[in-house]
């Protein structure tokens, strides 16, 4: 993989691409980015042959030369087109092509992904999802280190102490993955693996101003003393978040961030088959949370996140290896304000208070308050080759973890969770063009033993195209914050309202998916295509339903209670090709296509009402990448993406959207020193929303520098 991406490091290093989907002749943009002028981009990347001869350019078999691989899929290093599952890697000089500017932005660009702006800066990003505040069925892990926090059943994604720049690349599995990632894998799993120490050297410095007050500094220093390599990266990110919305009182909404964070990442290598490696981190950060449908109510809210991971991996004389891995999380979130008196807010005479609601007249705290979680991981793996038609890996695992929070718990003590479980994984080729994946997860959870298979079959149909047929079953146990849900709204003993609460007899999520997938690679055309049809069915789901209270609250007689009582089938179409016309240029498509049928409980009494959410999935999602270098140091690209209209569960209706983004680079060279400067402008098109009506994305501006000191 290295390998790869240093051969395309030599040409693409700071390139640019575009994003799009390709429907009909719509009219893509406004002013000079119409449709006339991507067909005129079109055809300049066609014609780059004959612009970019230079005798430092790679040729296309230089560049193509490999099929991307990953681990994430099985445990075992596979090219793309042999895992078991639907892979897409996404590397860094694609991050940088494309511009982004965070996570939302980088997993646009894969099928199947919902990435939008819960708020400012809070992003959602799910595989197959429905718009959820807190999407919780994805596993997301950094350097195999799992981020998921059981307090939120989330990952937190501005929160993960990584900076892009950091990224060597993304390994994304596009489908159930709990039997080679565990629960949390119940739709999908993320792995996101940064730069070795040894990749750079030196110091290096980068700045962003832009469009929301957004401000930005990051620091890389890469050395190695003895048999350690090392690199230190700090970072400060500054914004406003969206602006004041008009239509309220509340005037600007206070959804900004303030965010300071550090990483350590050694490299020790005390003989020369040992390998520890090292990683420290922390985050500081100052955010707003809120609903935009009430702006006045966004509160500033604190978090403290740091982590600990410690990883060794030994290779045996015939090849095999065994690792063991040890991780701690931990994680502290405080936020409240005093909205003031109960009697202001009723608008009553203090003296009322006492009558009405049974309490003195007091202030009013509303917010998260205080919680905490924390997390220990150990994993032993072995990977092993068997003979040459047989390898596989196998390994346990132990994982304990704890949850803290008055307003999600009802209480503030704490609840501690152990879970531990077992693995293993294989790839068989007993006949020359067939090739057989299997593997599980055994996992013993507060729910009883969790197993999910996965087993895939692949005709080699020729070295360059694969047929797959793959089915697996996965089970996600609830996390430790929703298996005892319990949030209410009480001062002094006396119940407001019940927000939700858990069902007493919560057991696991289950998902069954079959896929049939193609993967193409014609090198003659210097094009890789994959597509796949799948079919995804899930029963037991978690969702609330409505019940009536015994004893009414003062301000509701209903509560909510979450259980097992949601079921979807999803079926569709993804497909991600590769064309790269020259050395030069680029061509990035990929496509989803989604339908859904869903049923949930909305309510058990006095008789049965079942609810759907059919409409909250976009059916048409894509995009079209184009990226062109027209010379060693200049590139130029054009980004467009597209989605159908999506009524999210959390969020609002939103209608389809098309937004086109134009990218620049240059490269610099002063004296010993190598520099870059790139402006990337985000959507020339008419202004929209992606989660919350009020929460309007207009055009942005955000130029950056980035400076590499020898």
């Amino acid at each position: 993989m290295l390998l790869v991406n240093r051969l395309k490091s030599e040409f693409f290093g700071s390139g640019v691409f575009v994003h799009t989907l390709v429907s009909g002749s719509r009219n893509i943009g406004k002013g000079l980015f119409n449709s006339q002028c991507l067909t005129s981009y079109l055809g300049l990347l066609l014609l780059a042959p004959g612009l970019c001869a230079h005798e430092n350019v790679l040729s296309e078999l230089d560049i193509l030369g490999a099929i991307p691989s990953a681990r994430i899929a099985s445990r075992i290093e596979q090219t793309t087109n042999r895992a078991p599952a639907s892979v897409t890697v996404i590397d860094q000089e694609l991050i940088k092509a494309s511009g982004a500017q965070g996570w939302v932005d980088v997993f646009r660009l894969v099928p199947g992904f919902q990435a939008y702006s819960v708020n400012a800066n809070r992003p959602g990003i799910a595989y197959h999802g429905f718009g959820e505040e807190l999407p919780s069925r994805l596993e997301v892990m950094v350097d195999g280190r799992s981020v998921y926090m059981p307090v939120f059943s989330t990952a937190l994604w501005d929160d993960l102490g990584v900076e892009l720049e950091d990224v060597d690349h993304i390994e994304i599995v596009r489908g159930p993955s709990a039997s080679s990632q565990g629960s949390n894998a119940f739709l999908g799993a993320v792995n996101i693996v940064t730069r070795e120490p040894l990749q750079d050297h030196g110091l290096s410095t980068g700045l962003t101003w832009g469009s929301r007050g957004t401000r930005e500094t990051r620091f890389r220093f890469n050395n190695h003393l003895g048999p350690l390599s090392y690199r230190l990266s700090l970072a400060s990110r500054h914004n406003e978040g969206f602006p004041g919305i008009p239509a309220s009182d509340a005037g600007k909404v206070d959804d900004g961030r303030e965010l300071y964070q550090g990483a350590f990442r050694g490299t020790l290598t005390p003989t020369v088959v040992d390998v520890l490696d090292i990683n420290l981190g922390f985050v500081r950060d100052r955010a707003g949370l809120g609903d935009a449908d009430h702006p006045d109510e966004f509160i500033g809210t604190r978090f403290y996140s740091g982590y600990q991971s410690l990883e060794w991996q030994h290779t045996f004389p015939d090849g095999d290896e065994l690792s063991a891995h040890l991780y701690h999380n931990s994680l502290r979130v405080s936020g409240s304000a005093n909205r003031g008196l109960i009697s202001e807010l009723l608008g009553v005479e203090p003296a009322l208070i006492p009558l009405l609601i049974g309490v003195e007249d007091q202030p009013f705290i509303e917010g998260l308050g205080s919680l905490a979680s924390e997390r220990y991981d150990f994993e032993i793996e072995h990977q092993l080759r068997i003979n040459d038609e047989l390898r596989g890996v196998w390994g346990v695992g132990a994982r304990s973890e704890y949850t803290r929070s008055q307003l999600l718990l009802g209480h503030d003590n704490k609840i501690r969770e152990e879970a531990f479980r077992g693995f293993a994984h294989g790839e068989w080729r007993p006949l020359h063009g067939w090739l057989f994946n299997a593997g599980f997860m055994i996992e013993e959870t507060f729910v009883g033993t969790l197993v999910s298979p996965r087993l895939s079959i692949s005709r080699l149909l020729s070295p360059d195209h694969t047929l797959r047929l793959s089915v697996s079953h996965g089970k996600r146990a609830p996390s430790i914050a929703e298996a005892n849900l319990n949030q209410r709204i009480e001062i002094d003993g006396i119940l407001l309202d019940p927000v939700i609460r858990s069902d007493e007899d919560l057991h696991e999520e289950k998902v069954t998916s079959t896929e049939l997938a193609w993967s193409g690679n014609f090198p003659a055309m210097s094009l890789m295509v994959e597509t796949s049809v799948f079919l995804e069915q899930a029963r037991d789901t978690l969702d609330a339903y409505e019940e009536p209270l015994a004893v009414p609250a003062l301000f509701s007689d209903e509560d909510k209670v979450q259980s097992n009582t949601g079921e979807w089938e999803s079926k569709g179409v993804e497909l991600q090709a590769t064309y790269r016309p020259s050395p030069a240029a680029l061509v990035r498509l990929h496509y989803t296509y989604r339908d859904l049928d869903s049923d949930f409980v909305r309510r058990l009494e006095p008789e049965m009402q079942l609810g759907d959410f059919n409409a909250s999935r976009a059916r048409h999602a894509g995009g079209l990448l184009m990226n062109f270098r027209w010379t060693p140091s200049v590139s130029t690209g054009l980004t467009v993406y597209h989605q159908s209209k999506v009524n999210w569960r959390a969020g609002n209706f939103i209608d389809e959207f098309t937004r086109v983004d134009v990218h620049i680079s240059r490269s610099l060279r002063l004296s010993r020193y190598a520099g870059e400067l790139c402006l990337v402008v985000q959507n020339l098109t008419e202004d929209y929303s992606e989660f919350n009506d009020e929460n309007v994305f207009g055009s942005r501006y955000f130029l950056t520098f980035n400076l590499e000191l020898p």
